[in-house]
């Protein structure tokens, strides 16, 4: 009888201590990172002086917003991760956006978004197929797979949280961020 109490304390205690929080996963094919150079103070119209990397940095982060604003989000249907036939247009959009002159110096990341349907291990595994499709249909128009890095969110990263139809078509989806 001991031996019974014992190993249902242990296999409770087990059970309600096992469980950890997932992190994403991410997928980092890009193998070089960019150099930082340190340059000299140089100095401004405004009397002010700024280092050549800070100028640098405020025109890279500026070129970085301009091209997620242009970028398309890609949709998907309820548990599916191949990419809808109306969505096919937006994928060769962002395809010919990633691989135009203004985006050439940036490497990409997928982000594999889902709604609040099913388990999080369930939503991290389709949020990553998600992004792998884009991925690969990105890398048959033209695109660099090196310039390509995938992650999944799962359904951690909402864009809208009301519980309707709308809202959970708004959660399936992947983002594009731009990276220097």
């Amino acid at each position: 009888m001991k031996k019974i109490l014992l190993i249902s304390v242990s296999a409770a205690l087990l059970l309600l201590t096992g469980c950890s929080q997932k992190t994403p996963e991410v997928d980092m094919t890009k193998k070089e990172q960019p150099q930082v150079q340190k340059s000299e103070p140089v100095t401004t119209n405004t009397n002010t002086t700024q280092t050549v990397d800070e100028n640098n940095d405020n025109d890279i982060s500026y070129r970085i917003a301009q091209l997620e604003q242009k970028v398309k989000i890609i949709h998907f249907d309820f548990d599916k991760y191949n990419i809808r036939e109306d969505q096919k247009p937006l994928v060769n959009e962002d395809a010919s956006l990633i691989n135009s002159d203004e985006a050439k110096d940036f490497s990409v990341k997928l982000e594999g978004n889902c709604d609040e349907w099913g388990s999080d291990e369930y939503n991290y595994a389709l949020g990553l197929k998600r992004a792998k499709s884009v991925k690969t249909a990105l890398t048959a128009l033209g695109v660099n797979p090196g310039r390509l890095m995938i992650i999944s969110y799962g359904k951690s990263n909402p864009v809208c949280e009301e519980h309707t139809k709308a809202c959970w078509a708004k959660n399936r989806r992947v983002e594009f961020k731009f990276l220097p």
